[in-house]
């Protein structure tokens, strides 16, 4: 995959895009792709274009007849253009995915970068080797770019007020009948009062804002607070899936057989197994300990860090106090912390000193194997060391 660090001028106008909310994927541009009229989709592009409804490249056959094309949004500085991209598999060189931008030899020369998104369910596209987006929002100097990046701030704001307008409403009628027990009780309860649906989507709850609620109480055993899942990379990993992971560590308890248990980098756990982080080759690893040592299974951190952006994007964590009756729990919701940019940085370090871990969530039902992780978790007084600026806090009770 082509790529290189970004020059000042391209930095800061990647900067003005994050600041909108737009999680962006670069193409780093080459004589070679322009002169032969070929991008290659990268794995974070394709991610990207599946996550948002856009293309599924694994359903799709080779060769042209089986091209689509997708509007897409060229930003630019007195105007912005409507143009199409092109996704397909060509016939030769086992059908990697490819991509073209019609007329993309207008916006681009080689070694620009361009950021590509999407907003709205629409491809965009930003030059940012080109724009002067950045220096126009500092100066507040009109330009097409410009524009939708403020008027894309403003609205993000809008969903966030929106949001905790509604909390607060909910807040206001008394505490909220449980609709479920455990753990997931609160969270679901919450949703099921804002009218989300309950399902297993990996993409934010409400309107891009992630929701992520816990039982205030001190006593209560909810410690941490899960940022994602995400299985292991199975073709770097020495077990293959989280069926042998329970063939190997797994344990008998009563009528289940199962693998319920947090791993750190710091130490081990019981089952002797813990986390190693290894910045220079990129990778998280799951080690038993041993002896001897033994390699259980790998995860690339830089598909760690884009589960992290796209979960948590922007994120309300709510507290809410328990209260126990006899006609079953109820919650009492009382403050937010509205969090928003998450370093990939920060997450690496705290995955090192152990303040993010995983929980395995295996077990053995009948003839099959359920895995409802690995979970990463993060321990909630330390939540605020993840992102970028400072949290906001908002009470529920007292606006």
């Amino acid at each position: 995959m082509n790529t290189r660090p970004l020059d000042e001028v391209e930095s800061r106008n990647l900067a003005a895009l994050n600041s909108s909310g737009c999680s962006s994927v670069l193409l780093f541009v080459t004589a070679t792709g322009l002169n032969k009229s070929i991008l290659d989709a990268t794995d974070p592009m394709r991610r990207m274009l599946l996550r948002e409804g856009i293309h599924d490249y694994s359903l799709q056959g080779q060769g042209p007849e089986n091209k689509v094309q997708r509007p897409t949004v060229v930003l630019g500085g007195v105007s912005n253009e409507s143009t199409s991209v092109s996704l397909y598999r060509p016939k030769t060189k086992s059908g990697d995915p490819r991509l073209w931008f019609s007329e993309f030899k207008r916006y681009a020369e080689p070694d620009d970068v361009c950021a590509v998104f999407v907003h709205e369910g629409v491809i965009h596209l930003l030059n940012l080797t080109r724009s002067t987006v950045a220096s126009d929002l500092q100066r507040g100097v009109f330009s097409y770019a410009a524009q939708f990046i403020q008027e894309t701030r403003d609205r993000e704001g809008l969903v966030a007020r929106e949001l905790l307008g509604l909390l607060r409403s909910i807040a206001s009628q008394g505490p909220l009948k449980a609709v479920c027990e455990g753990a997931t009780a609160i969270g679901r309860s919450i949703e099921t009062a804002l009218g989300i649906d309950i399902n297993s989507s990996r993409n934010p709850d409400f309107k891009g804002i992630e929701l992520k609620a816990g039982r205030s109480q001190i006593l209560s055993r909810e410690t941490r607070a899960t940022l994602f899942a995400c299985v292991a990379d199975w073709h770097l990993s020495r077990l293959r899936s989280s069926q042998e992971i329970l063939d190997r560590f797994g344990y008998q308890r009563q009528n289940d057989f199962k693998l319920y248990c947090s791993v750190y980098s710091t130490n081990a756990n019981s089952q002797g197994l813990q986390l190693s982080v290894d910045l220079a080759a990129n990778w998280l690893k799951e080690v038993f300990k041993g002896p001897p040592l033994e390699e259980v299974c790998v995860w690339e951190l830089p598909r760690l860090h884009q589960r992290l952006q796209e979960k948590h994007n922007e994120t309300f964590w709510i507290k809410a106090d328990s209260i126990k009756t006899s006609s079953g729990e109820y919650f009492a919701l009382k403050s937010v912390i509205h969090t928003s940019k998450p370093s990939s940085d920060q997450f690496d370090r705290l995955l090192e000193n152990g303040t993010v871990s995983l929980d395995h969530l295996i077990k053995r039902k009948r003839s099959s194997c359920v895995e409802k992780g690995p979970l990463f978790k993060i321990e909630r007084p330390r939540l605020s060391e993840l992102f970028l600026g400072a949290p906001r806090h908002y009470s529920l009770i007292d606006p």
